[in-house]
């Protein structure tokens, strides 16, 4: 049977932690530092849009750390994330800096997108988070929500780095405070490789030092080949899908085994062409 599982982001408590962690810049965990995400930002602009000002949806969208400078560069920006205190903190700054950003709180599995973007992006890995079958979902719905000629992107991680991450060896550490509780706990992790489906699974099992609880949170990463992801995009409706080594377009900016993947909606007359 398969195991799937997230971690509740969507929790108040546990949200308002991981807002934390995305501000953190003492690594490029939840998030990445602000230089890092600075440089790609700029490849985003200048590579995929041109330089040309765009309507753009930010699929997982977090506290708006790459929305928000996207808008910085004239892009009118819109993000859809389940975290309450991300949405909370992008909409607060989105205000305060004048930006053309709207940030909504909602799953972006029934979320309704609104149409005529020119480009959706899913940065992070977020997308092998999903069931494939939400991830279908996903894909067909951003397809609707382009404009003919609009653009995808997604920052994936390789097959590879996924059977990797469920292969981890398991671990014991403590904390003062953090993800799972602002008061002390101890937290055994253990990672499982489901090669059957492809599946890597993470288990927490975290001990507050309060009340002796134990609570057991599990994460599941779907792992795709290559050839995989392009049946995908096909299967959504794209076309022109171009892989690339890293969100600066360089490989020596590969992070974690990601990659990014770029396609696109056919326009009207290159449709009416391939009938």
């Amino acid at each position: 049977m398969k195991e799937h599982g997230k971690i509740p982001w969507d929790d108040p408590q546990i949200s308002r932690r991981m807002l934390r962690e995305h501000l953190s810049q003492r690594y490029d965990a939840a998030s990445r530092r602000t230089k890092l995400i600075k440089k790609h930002v700029d490849w985003i602009h200048h590579f995929v849009l041109a330089d040309q000002p765009s309507k753009i949806l930010d699929l997982g969208c977090g506290p708006g750390l790459y929305s928000s400078r996207l808008a910085e560069f004239g892009h009118e920006c819109e993000g859809i994330d389940f975290s309450p205190a991300s949405i909370e903190y992008a909409s607060t700054k989105a205000i305060q800096k004048k930006l053309a950003c709207v940030y909504r709180h909602e799953d972006i599995r029934t979320a309704n997108y609104g149409v005529d973007f020119d480009l959706v992006m899913f940065v992070f890995s977020e997308f092998n988070t999903f069931e494939p079958e939400d991830a279908c979902l996903i894909l067909a719905k951003s397809f609707q929500a382009l404009k003919p000629g609009g653009k995808i992107l997604l920052e994936v991680p390789s097959f590879d780095a996924v059977e990797q991450l469920g292969n981890q060896p398991s671990v014991w550490y403590s904390e003062k405070n953090g993800l799972f509780s602002d008061e002390p706990y101890l937290c055994l992790t253990e990672s499982f490789w489901n090669e059957e489906d492809a599946i890597a699974i993470e288990r927490y099992y975290v001990i507050e030092e309060t009340n002796k609880d134990i609570n057991l949170y599990i994460n599941c990463t779907q792992a795709y080949e290559e050839s995989q992801f392009i049946s995908l995009m096909k299967s959504a409706g794209f076309r022109d899908i171009d892989f690339y080594p890293s969100l600066t377009g360089s490989q020596n900016q590969q992070l974690d085994g990601m990659f990014v993947i770029i396609a696109s909606k056919s326009t009207a007359e290159e449709r009416r062409c391939s009938i």
